[in-house]
């Protein structure tokens, strides 16, 4: 079972996730919360993974249209602190060179602040 913890820090959104998301209905609140959140005016998002142990095939694929829905609301996802198995899913399944994967929340965090000042210079 998946649960989302949700939580906003200043100009950031926190998605911190937590054991396995492979059910219907793991996928399908995982989907809604971060659509929720890409609709918000502060769309900037980290999603933690250190706490989670696996991602199915669906997740993955929520995980990739949730990036391309950031992009399309001027927004900004990013994953980071994978564990070993996890990081590899992503390898192996090429998302590692379309989705921001960061080793930490911190490089995370700068990642989402150095695009904000990007963007705002646009």
């Amino acid at each position: 079972m998946g649960i989302i913890k949700i939580e906003e820090k200043g100009k950031i959104n926190f998605v911190h996730l937590e054991g396995d998301f492979v059910t219907n209905d793991d996928i399908n609140n995982l989907r809604s919360s971060l659509r929720s959140l890409a609709e918000k005016d502060n769309n900037f998002a980290i999603v933690n993974l250190v706490k989670t142990n696996f991602l199915s095939s669906a997740a993955l694929g929520v995980l990739l249209s949730a990036n391309a829905l950031f992009e399309r609301q001027n927004g900004k996802i990013v994953l980071c602190s994978p564990n070993d198995y996890i990081l590899n899913l992503f390898k192996i399944t090429k998302l590692d060179l379309i989705l921001d994967i960061l080793p930490t929340i911190k490089d995370a965090e700068k990642k989402l602040e150095d695009y904000r000042a990007k963007s705002q210079k646009n």
